[in-house]
């Protein structure tokens, strides 16, 4: 009776070994994807934050009769990285951050034509300040949205990390029990 019950936990610790060892492959390429989704997204956030600050200084220079086309396109460029993606920039899979890009965009082409306004009339004859304040409230929005997003990865990397981690001490403890059952039926048979 005692070879039957010896028998039968030997079948069920080895087929949890084998559960454990196929949920861990499974747990390592899930942490693999994550990390792959994670990368990119600080610098999503920090280019977020300098089309903002880009903008701001884009304003600040026209308004003070220096024409910034360059730092104009170059915010054009890193809004358009935001949305589709590039070379530099990873595109974030949000539909909430995706949103708010689109409406970024539309109000910086909007912007845009708000400077070449000021080019030919002055900054006191056109709405540049308020558009560009309410443009800075639509980049902060869209930073903060990145932030979230980063956020919840990193949280659901964590998640997985605990998730890894109690599989292995299940594997190590499963592990630890057929090592000592075979020192035990060793030194029996001494």
């Amino acid at each position: 009776m005692d070879k039957n019950k010896d028998k039968k936990q030997t079948y069920v610790l080895r087929v949890l070994m084998m559960i454990s060892t196929v949920v861990l492959i499974i747990l390592f390429f899930a942490t693999m994807s994550m990390v792959g989704k994670i990368q990119g997204t600080a610098r999503v956030v920090n280019y977020a934050g300098l089309v903002r600050g880009k903008t701001q200084r884009i304003i600040k220079m026209e308004d003070a009769g220096q024409e910034e086309d360059a730092m104009i396109d170059d915010v054009a460029a890193f809004i358009d990285g935001l949305r589709n993606g590039s070379d530099s920039l990873n595109r974030l899979d949000d539909y909430a951050f995706q949103s708010k890009m689109e409406e970024l965009d539309d109000y910086f082409q909007s912007l845009e034509q708000e400077i070449y306004l000021v080019r030919e009339k002055g900054y006191e004859n056109s709405e540049i300040i308020a558009k560009s304040e309410q443009f800075f409230q639509i980049c902060d929005e869209a930073t903060g949205l990145a932030e979230a997003y980063s956020q919840r990865k990193a949280s659901a990397l964590n998640i997985l990390e605990k998730i890894v981690m109690a599989d292995i001490a299940i594997l190590i403890g499963i592990l630890g029990i057929e090592l000592f059952k075979a020192l035990r039926y060793a030194a029996q048979n001494r």
